[in-house]
């Protein structure tokens, strides 16, 4: 496909469409475009040269070389925006998550202020995402065009791909950003594969996607201007108190563990759907001046558990028909170093921190505020 006449970075794509069967080339995909910083898709082959001892042969020869193991990996960071179906990308790796249409849904998919949750109504639609449970059966197709220097976008596709980290990140002056690492089943070339393996077979049966044409929605980034920081013993009161201030960075990631090398006989050595093997890691590291000793510094002397609320409003002001995103990380336990004078500069400090579960509390909700009508 032939699109834009710079055969450079510039003019690479990337789209997701949610499998209906993991594997499965769907009939008519719905592809969602994004808009990358960079990407990095990766064909994973494990090789094996058989070599025995052959009188007068020195170098090895070609026919005994094999692939043993196929897989696939594909890397994006990019700009979380206000739109451009974020709650899509999000629901990937999510637990689950929570909508309801615009002007009818509840408190419990709208953003926490003044200690209660505001339910939200028309021009936004709520999605509340959750990510302590598994995500089983849930996986996506990617469509990736990486141009040649003649300006043709070569498309590759990459099948049963589940996201293993989302690692958010917003320093002062900064934009929002989501770096994003997935695995995948197989990475596909169709001009090179006439036909896609099918799961949880291997024959190649499956009919290869048709390249699309990319299309995207006008999205404005979140932005450290756009933040807020608010903490307390829960949700409610953290979302009641005021602004913190001295924070400068703050980091977080949701990380699942999977057991992504499930190669078996008979698959040709493609692998059966990735399955959770280890408890979700959400973690992160929040930098704070030395401001108030009591926002962060007693609580690490302590080993007290917080609730930190970062919330992102368009307009400053926290509303139920306003674009906003908000990050709610419960029973947050901060590591790290006590407060150091290293220099005569201001006192900063860098606390690591791990959100854990108290069997009631959610140790991560992401609740996004978008002009999104569907997922």
């Amino acid at each position: 496909m032939t699109i834009t006449t710079v055969g450079a970075g510039i003019g690479s794509s990337l789209a997701l469409v949610p499998e209906t069967g993991f594997a499965t080339v769907l009939a008519s995909p719905a592809w969602t475009w994004y808009e990358p910083n960079t990407v990095v898709p990766k064909k994973v082959k494990t090789t094996k040269q058989s070599s025995g001892m052959a009188a007068g042969r020195m170098v090895d020869v070609s026919n005994r070389r094999v692939v043993v193991e196929r897989a696939a990996t594909v890397d994006f960071p990019l700009d979380w925006c206000q739109n451009s179906h974020m709650t899509t990308l999000l629901n990937q790796i999510s637990s689950t998550y929570a909508a309801g249409a615009a002007g009818l849904q509840t408190a419990g998919t709208g953003i926490w202020s003044a200690g209660a949750r505001l339910t939200p109504g028309a021009p936004v639609y709520a999605y509340t995402h959750t990510f302590r449970n598994s995500i089983a059966g849930r996986s996506a197709a990617m469509q990736i065009g990486i141009p040649t220097v003649d300006g043709v976008l070569r498309q590759y596709d990459a099948l049963g791909a589940k996201p293993t980290k989302f690692a958010f990140s917003v320093k002062a002056g900064e934009l929002l950003t989501c770096a994003t690492s997935w695995d995948a089943r197989y990475l596909a070339d169709p001009l090179i594969d006439t036909s896609y393996p099918t799961y949880p077979g291997s024959a190649l049966t499956q009919t290869p996607y048709t390249q699309a044409t990319p299309s995207y929605a006008a999205a404005i980034p979140w932005d450290f201007a756009n933040a807020q920081v608010q903490i307390g013993t829960s949700a409610a009161t953290a979302s009641a108190a005021a602004a913190v201030d001295g924070v400068t960075s703050l980091d977080w990631s949701a990380d699942r563990k999977m057991k992504t090398n499930r190669q078996y006989f008979g698959n040709a050595g493609l692998k059966d759907e990735q399955v959770t093997n280890a408890e979700v890691a959400i973690s992160g590291t929040l930098m704070s001046d030395f401001l108030n000793k009591t926002y962060f510094a007693d609580a690490f002397y302590s080993d007290t558990p917080l609730t930190v609320i970062l919330t992102f409003t368009a307009t400053g002001v926290l509303s139920a028909t306003g674009v906003a995103l908000q990050v709610v990380l419960n029973n947050v336990f901060l590591n790290g170093d006590s407060p150091a004078a290293a220099s005569k500069e201001v006192v900063n400090t860098s606390f690591p921190f791990v959100a854990l579960w108290d069997l009631a509390n959610e140790p991560l909700t992401m609740i996004l505020q978008t002009t999104d009508a569907t997922v």
